[in-house]
């Protein structure tokens, strides 16, 4: 029987170790024996993923989290039991660890579906917290597989058909060379045997013998090109036997005719050193004349650059040899040539920009050092700019980052979207504003005649992120008919008017900011959402204003009219954190000053100054958000006071009501005065009246809304205008 001891010599270095880790390392391996004597759930032991794992030089933390990872001890040690004995980092990989191996989503019957296939790619890494763990979870799959034979054929199919799918191409991705090999090859075995044993019968020699041919070999490349005083870095591999399958497949050649069974590549300085190791190399050996490509010269379409040559090498073998440039190097594995694209094909296109890059890192991460911490160094979450949720039938949505349940069905179909009233994420029913995260199972609940909500078009409710989505709602209102829109558009007039207590503004005033002829035209729009109710609440804010300074207030600054400007005060608008760079007022809002403005990088003509409400800017793709940059006003020139207003709020009383009321104020930076409560017991009502501090750039609008969002409140409004507002 095996012993904590006996494990712990098996898998850890105990010369690298301290006094601590080593009571740590032992205690990890007592746990992992203790798992293999409870009733089995799984047949993999995570003694045997953590010896998997020393082999590629991990770090002692990610050797520890696998050993107390096994599947016997979930219910036996929760998180909070890890961490007391060996610290949160070593809990969270452990977590991170039981979430990807209870992770079975994979469909069998979606072999021939590439665009799902690589979305389960993408969603896998980026549930990653950690790349550690999928390190982690690719051993376990490897040690899944030396398992498999022990078990009944339809299920070898699954497991198999999942690595062959799923986890090969990521191990590929992230370059772990010695984990791929074994998932290819025993994928293989399984999903193809006849095919797989006759290639190992045609292969003379085994894999060790090969790759010991390959070292005796390089020791003879290096000694020649020191003799020629050339410097250089020499790898080699010898191909297992899903690589030479898949390359029989594709040149459509019996193995016989393969001449890259084993391969070398040589690194050198320059393009000069390139050809003169080739000369060598040629006057050395005999070559293959038709095998041979010079890629330097003639790039692939892609930018890839090696020479590729096979020569009669040592006891009449053939050898493949690539010769290049160490950014010939970097371009063939991280540029646009990456070496996991042409294995993968079409498939890897719909790869996520962020996401990719990250795996990159990773990759020049792990090839450039064998330094168990690098291991430390980049676990850190993989970044990507998309989400990826998935239907109840387990299909893969890609979404953009904050996309919410209503980006979701949208994405799906319009009508779905149109239709949608609620939704479940993972079982449970959430806000259709809630934000979802990657992993997350969503099921849209609808009602038979639904039709899209105004409130979706409302920026500050957070409902719709997608401009897709936001369009499909905004066509919905513009196809009713206009009589219709016309009476919805004054309804909300009447509305806004009556909530914001702005009786005193007229309609003409309203007509003439939003250049309107007429108040028809202008209800239709309103109620086509063409202007959209911010917008609305930020114009009546605006015009409130200048009506309700107080005269003491109004004589501690001077408004200049913009006629009597001069052309520096007229852009008198600088870019926060570089005041240097050009800035232009835009002309399709016109903004002024004190109005609440943004910043739009233009390409050639510096940074175009919008008002936060304009159209064009709350209409933005999400690519075109990235472009926006915060400016402010030059507050030597004016600085408009703060105000006051009160506000009266009507809502089902709770239990924590009034603190989530005063923590919305505080994160909009409001400033609370003076507040009165009345609560009737009978009806379980509250009424409140709050007297605020407002800032003068914060639209109203803006607060009310964010106050009808909290759970409980039936309405908010401006219940008069206080002799300070």
């Amino acid at each position: 029987m095996q012993t904590a001891r006996a494990l712990f010599s098996l898998i850890f270095k105990q010369e690298e170790l301290t006094s601590e880790q080593l009571i740590r390392c032992e205690l990890a391996c007592s746990i992992a024996l203790e798992a293999q004597n409870l009733p089995e759930q799984s047949v993999v032991r995570s003694a045997d993923v953590a010896q998997i794992l020393a082999q590629l030089n991990v770090d002692e933390e990610t050797l520890i989290a696998t050993l107390v990872s096994d599947e016997n001890l979930v219910t036996i040690y929760t998180s909070e039991m890890i961490e007391e004995r060996f610290g949160k980092a070593t809990s969270e990989l452990v977590s991170g660890i039981r979430k990807l191996n209870h992770f079975k989503e994979f469909d069998i019957n979606r072999r021939s579906d590439d665009v799902q296939n690589e979305r389960l790619r993408q969603m896998l890494l980026a549930m990653t917290s950690d790349i550690r763990i999928m390190i982690v979870k690719l051993a376990y799959r490897v040690a899944r597989l030396r398992h498999l034979k022990y078990e009944d054929p339809e299920i070898c199919h699954q497991i198999a058909s999942e690595t062959e799918l799923i986890f090969s191409p990521l191990a590929n991705r992230l370059g772990i060379a010695q984990l791929k090999w074994e998932l290819e090859d025993l994928s293989f075995r399984y999903l193809h045997e006849d095919k797989y044993k006759e290639i190992a019968s045609q292969l003379n020699v085994k894999r060790t013998e090969r790759e010991a041919y390959i070292n005796r070999t390089m020791d003879i490349l290096s000694n020649l090109l020191k003799s020629h005083q050339i410097e250089s870095t020499i790898s080699g591999r010898p191909k297992h036997i899903y690589s030479i399958w898949k390359k029989m497949q594709r040149k459509k050649l019996p193995i016989d005719e393969l001449y890259d069974l084993r391969a070398i590549r040589i690194y050198v300085d320059t393009v000069k050193d390139c050809y003169e190791v080739l000369g060598l190399i040629h006057s050395r050996w005999n070559y293959v004349k038709q095998e041979f490509d010079d890629y330097i010269a003639t790039p692939k379409e892609n930018g890839y650059q090696s020479i590729h040559t096979v020569i009669i090498g040592p006891e009449g073998h053939t050898v493949e040899i690539q010769i290049r440039t160490p950014e010939m190097h970097y371009n063939s594995e991280y540029g646009i040539a990456a070496h996991w694209r042409y294995k993968e094909g079409d498939k890897s296109k719909g790869v996520d920009k962020k996401l990719e890059k990250s795996i990159s890192n990773v990759r020049q991460l792990l090839e450039n050092t064998s330094d168990p911490e690098v291991f430390k160094e980049i676990s850190t979450e993989l970044q990507s700019q998309n989400i990826f949720v998935m239907t109840p039938k387990n299909e893969i949505i890609t979404l953009r980052q904050g996309a919410t349940p209503l980006d979701f069905a949208y994405s799906i179909h319009t009508q779905l979207g149109h239709r949608c009233r609620g939704a479940k994420v993972n079982g449970r029913i959430q806000p259709l504003s809630a934000p979802l995260k990657t992993g997350d199972k969503v099921e849209v609940l609808t009602i038979k005649n639904g039709h899209p909500s105004r409130n979706w078009l409302n920026p500050n409710l957070g409902y719709l992120t997608s401009s897709s989505a936001r369009n499909k709602v905004k066509s919905w209102f513009n196809k009713q008919n206009k009589e219709e829109n016309i009476q919805v558009g004054e309804a909300i007039y009447h509305r806004e008017i009556k909530r914001l207590h702005a009786e005193s503004i007229s309609l003409s005033q309203l007509l003439e900011r939003f250049k309107y002829s007429d108040s028809e035209s202008f209800f239709e729009d309103l109620g086509k959402s063409r202007i959209n109710e911010r917008q609305l609440t930020s114009a009546i804010q605006r015009l409130l204003k200048p009506q309700n300074k107080p005269e003491n207030q109004q004589k501690t600054f001077v408004f200049k009219n913009k006629e009597h400007l001069n052309e520096e005060e007229k852009n008198a608008v600088y870019v926060i954190g570089a005041v240097h760079l050009k800035t232009n007022l835009a002309p399709c809002c016109m903004p002024t000053f004190g109005d609440d403005v943004i910043g739009y990088v233009t390409r050639g003509r510096g940074i175009t100054v919008h008002r936060r409400d304009c159209a064009n800017i709350l209409n933005l793709t999400h690519e075109e958000l990235q472009r926006l940059i915060g400016v402010s006003w030059n507050k030597e020139q004016a600085e408009e006071p703060d105000y006051q207003a009160s506000l009266h709020i009507v809502a089902f009383d709770r239990k924590g009501l009034l603190r989530d009321i005063l923590n919305t104020l505080t994160k909009l930076n409001i400033n609370l005065i003076d507040s009165k409560t009345h609560t009737d017991l009978q009806e379980r009502t509250v009424e409140m009246n709050l007297t605020l501090e407002i800032s003068s750039h914060i639209v109203l609008g803006d607060i009310l809304d964010y106050i009808e969002r909290i759970q409980n409140v039936e309405s908010a409004a401006i219940s008069r205008r206080s002799d300070t507002a």
